[in-house]
């Protein structure tokens, strides 16, 4: 239980749906302990043909013979010599001291059936039919009632569990949002969809199962048990005898059952995995035929995650039929020691006082209905040791993949971000994505305001490594990163990249319209904004062949539009932000010479007035540098001004080439 309190707190957001909840449940259970007892007048009436106030007559005739008998038993023990040693004698005192207790018992007895007849008197049916058709007409109102409140606390359960994971999933999805990007890479697309869906599926369903049964079948099963001891609360302890061994049973099963559903939330990871892959990628699976292989590969990662399911299934089967046999065992034990006690006449059982004055046959089945009736709860509850178990475990897994402090943190009183006028500095910055395999290496570089730097070299030299440093994605291992003569850990990270814009090689659309994805850099942009960013993106040129124009579907990562579109698209996004610094990493590698030579005219306007980084293997990118910085191996190996396109591009090459 102790995983799965994180959920219940939540919960206790909505108190007044939990409590009218717990109302409802112990409504339900009295009146199904109510049901019950319908048992003694109905069998009174078919089996010895009698009304409610014949009933009372008898039992009162019946408990002035007891007394008097009583009497009579303490009369001769009392006569005993109290010197005389014999066996008889202290068997009479003993028999004596016995009969004073069930006395007691048949007085109260006698008086309870006193106040009750002229009570009966007044309201009970007269005769034996219509006694029995009021019993039945109770039983019926009772579960209409028990019916009525089910309802009514099911709505109320189903509120609770599906607002706390509707609660559960907004804060774990910021928490998400919130993690460094080491983390993230690290816990993988896949597992995130599958902490956010299946995982809190199994959270509702125990928050679920949690207020409903786990609620309702403990107060009807107490309220059964509560019928009982009041006939007979010794015999109801024999009949408990069994309790720890059930507990035992559960514990086990339930332990192993947490470590199965660990396995499955895996496993789950895992076919997530798969098919985000497989979908993602399918252009590249159908030109390499490799269809059966993904098939095959599905097929394996939805067996094992079969097996992992038939073995909770396993273990969940083991529990009901565990229960009940050690159920029966204590019913039949409560049964053959209240047998003969009531076929006896007796009160004690091997000198154990078990009852005050001897049992009814009727009592004692009313007795046992009581059990039965305590026994289908108890037979319920063990159905949502599972549900509680998986809701548990995946409690856990979501606390240990998203509680954990970000590398990348808010400084606890974080400096005012100045707006960027001055420059920005990388002093002797190292970096390690892995340890021991350093990927920038004491990295020195001040890029005044307004300056266009061109980073250029090899794949893996580093170049998009320190445009994630300066977005604060990662921060350095050592040195430091300073903008405008501030260290950046300085900042907060949110206040830190509204300054900043960025534009990749494989453009990231989401699945909107065209003109939502270009909102995205500014949401409160208007469509006069809108439409001058995307006409400096080039975006307009291929408006017109858009079915619905700005409102036109990109589809599933933009996938409706060329990769040319794309990054079009993905440029006008950062335009319509108005960084002070531009980050543009591959940002035109897919559009033709063309449309990139005019992209580059509307380009140079919007470079005027903020700092960008370039980063580029195409040397027509080059042309819009004022400066090129050449990397190696993690550390830079040239750093010069450029002079005019011509000389620019042969520079280029040469410094390459050496790199190289």
């Amino acid at each position: 239980m102790k995983p799965f309190l994180p959920a219940l707190k939540l919960s206790l957001r909505y108190r007044w749906s939990i409590i009218g909840a717990l109302v409802c449940s112990a409504g339900v259970a009295l009146l199904w302990c109510a049901s019950l007892t319908t048992i003694y007048p109905v069998l009174q009436v078919v089996l010895e043909n009698k009304t409610a106030v014949s009933w009372s007559d008898g039992e009162m005739a019946r408990c002035g013979e007891r007394i008097a008998g009583l009497e009579a038993r303490i009369a001769t023990g009392d006569s005993a010599p109290a010197n005389q040693a014999s066996t008889d004698a202290a068997g009479q005192r003993y028999q004596a001291g016995l009969a004073r207790k069930q006395l007691q018992a048949e007085q109260r007895a006698l008086a309870w059936h006193a106040w009750l007849h002229p009570f009966l008197v007044r309201h009970a049916p007269t005769t034996p039919f219509s006694t029995l058709a009021w019993a039945i007409g109770f039983l019926l109102v009772i579960s209409l009632l028990k019916g009525v409140l089910l309802v009514v606390s099911a709505v109320l359960v189903a509120r609770v569990a599906n607002r706390t994971v509707m609660d559960m999933r907004r804060i774990y999805y910021r928490k998400a949002l919130e993690l460094d990007q080491r983390r993230i890479e690290n816990i993988g697309t896949a597992n995130l969809m599958t902490h956010l869906s299946h995982n809190m599926l199994m959270v509702s369903g125990g928050v679920q199962m949690f207020y409903g049964k786990m609620l309702r079948e403990p107060l009807k099963m107490l309220a059964c048990l509560a019928g009982a001891a009041w006939l007979c609360w010794p015999l109801l302890i024999v009949s408990l005898a069994v309790v720890p061994a059930g507990a035992w049973v559960v514990y086990s099963l339930s332990r192993r059952m947490k470590r199965s559903t660990q396995r499955e939330m895996d496993g789950m990871g895992t076919v997530f995995q798969t098919l985000i892959e497989t979908f993602g990628s399918i252009r590249t699976v159908r030109i390499f035929n490799q269809e059966v292989r993904e098939r095959r590969r599905f097929k394996a990662n939805a067996a094992s995650l079969y097996r992992i399911g038939q073995r909770i299934s396993f273990y969940d089967s083991l529990i009901r039929p565990a229960t009940e046999v050690l159920g029966i065992i204590s019913i039949a034990g409560s049964i053959l020691a209240g047998a003969w006690l009531v076929l006896h006449q007796q009160t004690s059982l091997w000198g154990i006082t078990l009852c005050p004055r001897p049992l009814e046959p009727m009592s004692l089945l009313l007795f046992y209905s009581f059990l039965a009736g305590a026994s289908d709860p108890a037979r319920k509850m063990t159905e949502v040791v599972n549900i509680l178990v998986r809701g548990g475990a995946a409690c856990e897994n979501l606390e240990r993949t998203f509680a954990v402090e970000p590398r990348v943190r808010r400084p606890e009183h974080p400096e005012p971000v100045p707006q960027h006028r001055k420059a920005v500095t990388f002093e002797r910055v190292s970096f390690a994505y892995r340890p021991r395999q350093t990927v920038l290496n004491a990295v020195s570089l001040e890029i005044p305001f307004g300056q266009t730097v061109a980073i250029v070299g090899e794949n893996g030299c580093g170049k998009s490594t320190m445009m994630n440093l300066l977005v604060r994605f990662y921060d350095p291992f050592a040195g430091r990163i300073l903008l405008d003569g501030i260290d950046l850990r300085s900042f907060s990270p949110r206040q830190l990249r509204r300054q900043f814009a960025w534009v990749t090689q494989e453009s990231e659309l989401f699945s909107a319209t065209l003109r939502e994805n270009i909102a995205y850099g500014n949401r409160h942009a208007g469509e006069r904004e809108v439409l001058a960013a995307a006409r400096l993106a080039r975006v307009t040129d291929f408006l017109g062949v858009l079915p619905d124009g700005f409102q036109t579907k990109v589809g599933d990562g933009g996938k409706l539009l060329s990769a040319g579109q794309r990054q079009r698209v993905a440029l006008a996004r950062a335009i319509l932000a108005n960084p002070a610094v531009l980050i543009l990493d591959e940002a035109t590698s897919q559009i033709d010479g063309r449309n990139e030579a005019l992209l580059h005219d509307s380009l140079r306007q919007f470079f005027r007035g903020r700092t960008t980084f370039i980063i580029s293997h195409r040397r027509s990118s080059l042309e819009l540098a004022d400066r090129i910085v050449v990397m190696a191996e993690g550390r830079i190996v040239s750093d010069q001004l450029t002079r005019d396109g011509e000389n620019e591009c042969r520079e280029f090459q040469a410094l390459f080439s050496r790199s190289a």
